[in-house]
């Protein structure tokens, strides 16, 4: 009896221990089961209902009446070159008026007896006609390198400050010799060569360029860019507005446009409700939006809000991220 009362208190104080243990530390409680995400798919009307609640808009392509155009390539030129040879110009210019007075007046000298002799006027006259060369040079290395329609515009000293502030830019339009048309161009735009969809500009046609394009090897026009250009160097896309009846294109806002891979596309909603991927070719760029040359129909419903948010979940579904129902 002796024996078992001490091991009976032991194991009565080991129990209160190990229940004063589980009272001051209770189990951790067993994580709660995290909600599933939803079931992301692709190609199938569950696109629909997972997407349905992020506002997706659609519209047809809207149909436009468009002048036939030749698209191009455009760089902004650096007017360095024009501004010194505007100077060599106006030098020659002033050169060859004063030697032109200073040739009347000693004539005029001579020819009324007074002090100014035979030699006095062949000199005089020797200065005003090689003035007179010197200015021809000058315009022509002007109208050589510019082109006649810019070296002999009214405005032309005006034009320079607004050059050099930035205000204007002189353009190179190129295109390529199977795309030249017998007629010239009535009009032309620019855009900036970065961006997605850039909006284009029109600018004033010039005429055609005075040399070819040692690279390219097309054919060339001048063009002036009023408002907020480029600098020098920047490249851009263009193209050359013919003259000739309108051209049905149609067009679709900027929103409607996602790249993948290289490419560009839009989702089109079928008759089943599903959303279907399509590569487009992308005409110029308006104001309302782009043209698309080929890859969507004038019925087609586009969507022209939330197609980001379709190529995202079309890559999620794709790499795993649920199963088809």
């Amino acid at each position: 009896m002796k024996k078992f009362l001490p091991g009976l208190i032991v194991g009565l104080l080991l129990g209160a221990g190990a229940t004063w243990i589980l009272l001051s530390h209770p189990a951790a409680e067993a994580p709660a089961e995290k909600p599933a995400g939803p079931d992301i798919t692709t190609g199938s009307a569950v696109i629909s209902k997972q997407l349905a609640a992020l506002g997706l808009a659609f519209a047809a392509p809207q149909s436009v009446d468009l002048a036939p155009e030749i698209k191009g390539y455009g760089r902004v030129l650096d007017p360095t070159p024009l501004a010194g040879l505007v100077a060599d110009l106006r030098t020659a210019q002033a050169a060859a008026n004063a030697s032109a007075q200073d040739y009347a007046r000693v004539k005029q000298l001579h020819d009324q007896g007074e002090n100014a002799s035979q030699q006095a006027v062949e000199s005089a006259q020797a200065a005003m006609l090689r003035d007179r060369a010197q200015l021809a040079a000058a315009e022509s290395h002007l109208s050589l390198a510019w082109g006649r329609t810019l070296s002999t515009r009214a405005d032309l000293d005006d034009l320079l400050p607004a050059l050099a502030a930035g205000d204007a830019a002189l353009v190179r339009i190129d295109v390529a010799a199977s795309e030249a048309t017998a007629t010239a161009p009535a009009k032309a735009w620019v855009s900036p060569f970065t961006g997605d969809h850039p909006a284009r500009h029109d600018v004033e046609l010039l005429g055609p360029a005075p040399a070819a394009d040692p690279q390219a090897q097309g054919v060339g026009y001048l063009a002036l860019w009023r408002g907020h250009p480029l600098p020098p160097g920047a490249a851009l896309n263009a193209g050359l507005i013919l003259a000739g009846d309108a051209q049905k294109r149609l067009v679709l806002p900027r929103g409607a446009f996602v790249r993948h891979e290289g490419g560009v596309f839009v989702y089109v909603q079928n008759t089943e409700g599903d959303y279907e991927r399509r590569l487009v070719t992308l005409g110029p760029g308006l104001d309302s939006g782009v043209v698309v040359t080929d890859g969507v129909a004038e019925k087609d419903q586009v969507v022209v809000t939330g197609a980001q948010q379709l190529l995202a979940t079309e890559i999620l579904g794709s790499a795993g991220g649920g199963d088809e129902d």
